[in-house]
């Protein structure tokens, strides 16, 4: 048991350190290079050496002590704070449009699809005059993908990452009625090791994404008083969004493979018969069992949900 011990201990303090200790004494040698060169010399890193002697010379070994603790817990602190701003990242990838800034946003992204859709239905018509012609199949698969880049289904969030999350609830709901955010917890719990050892991964490349983004956010604010910074900032920060964008994209992929593959298992778990694949009206029996609130919502595959009946929100990654 100590040996176990230990080695945890030690795989915990090597996980902390990379991703928390190193980053932070990065983001404190930017706070110490801001502090010590501000705007009006940012690139002139010769002064460091004079500013070091300064600090340690007038103190001996002492100051150099001290000053080596207070830089570690400066990083130490740098690193909780990324975290915890990154967890308010992660929370506003979801938010609903509420207020005027969030609902112009929703506006313009549905605004978006719809001339994306628009352009899609106008080539499958074309395409309907003339099946053999290669172009128009090309147009048309142009215009799905065009449509698809903004959301899967008509847009209702103000981000991309808010739809994706969104997109994925409604699509399990057409399908199959079941609504995810309810039954998900039961299928956790029906899934093989190696299917939750998937999902799990996945969900940890959301978190670092979101990490990231927390760095990038404390990189920008300290562009105020060194405009280097800033621009690590922004970088940071568009490489959040790409690395989120992509893990929330696989992730929502993940969760509705695992409904199209493991589904069928809940139902036979909750006591629900399916001999074959899984249909609307068993995912609405499964519905009605996990939300216990004696709504049976009518199966809609070709339809979008009611507002009052559409899931409530994909199990956050």
């Amino acid at each position: 048991m100590n040996a176990f011990l230990a080695e945890l201990g030690k795989q915990l303090v090597t996980r902390w350190t990379v991703a928390l200790m190193v980053p932070g004494a990065l983001f404190a040698g930017a706070v110490v290079l801001a502090h010590v060169l501000g705007h009006h010399h940012a690139t002139e890193l010769q002064a460091l050496p004079t500013w070091l002697d300064g600090v340690t010379g007038a103190g001996g070994p002492g100051a150099l002590l001290i000053t080596a603790a207070a830089f570690l817990l400066g990083a130490a602190a740098a690193g909780l704070t990324a975290q915890s701003v990154g967890v308010f990242a992660a929370w506003t990838w979801s938010l609903s449009p509420a207020g005027p800034v969030l609902r112009r946003l929703a506006g313009w992204r549905r605004r978006r699809w719809e001339q994306a859709d628009a352009e899609v239905a106008e080539a499958e018509r074309a395409l309907l005059a003339d099946t053999a012609d290669a172009a128009l199949r090309a147009r048309a698969r142009r215009a799905i993908a065009r449509r698809a880049a903004v959301c899967l289904v008509e847009p209702e969030r103000p981000t991309w990452i808010g739809d994706r999350l969104h997109a994925a609830d409604v699509r399990v709901h057409r399908s199959y009625g079941i609504d995810l955010a309810a039954a998900w917890p039961r299928l956790w719990l029906v899934l093989a090791d190696e299917v939750r050892g998937e999902l799990t991964a996945v969900q940890e490349r959301c978190a670092l994404a979101a990490r990231l983004a927390g760095w990038g956010i404390l990189y920008a604010a300290l562009g105020a008083f060194w405009w280097p910074a800033l621009v690590i900032g922004v970088g940071t920060l568009l490489t959040a969004r790409y690395r989120a964008r992509l893990a929330i994209a696989v992730y929502t992929d993940l969760v509705e493979a695992t409904v199209d593959l493991h589904g069928r298992e809940l139902a036979v778990q909750l006591g629900l018969p399916c001999p074959g694949r899984l249909t609307a009206e068993i995912g609405e029996q499964i519905t009605a069992i996990v939300r216990k609130d004696g709504v049976v919502p009518h199966s809609r595959r070709a339809v979008p949900a009611e507002p009052s009946q559409r899931p409530r929100s994909l199990p956050h990654p």
